[in-house]
């Protein structure tokens, strides 16, 4: 195995959940929509982590 080969656990989804959020701000998103779209991210962030755990 090469050592510049990426990890596949690695956890990127900070950066896609604050990516998706700010895109949210920028389009003009009202406050609660944001909160609501936030907290859904993490939720399902949380269930996928969750059954991957369980997994292995």
């Amino acid at each position: 195995m090469s050592t510049n080969s990426p990890n596949p656990r690695r956890r990127s989804w900070p950066y896609a959940v604050t990516a998706i959020v700010a895109l949210a701000v920028q389009q003009g998103w009202d406050a609660q929509q944001v909160i609501s779209l936030a907290v859904s991210l993490l939720v399902l962030i949380a269930l996928i982590t969750s059954a991957d755990r369980s997994d292995g």
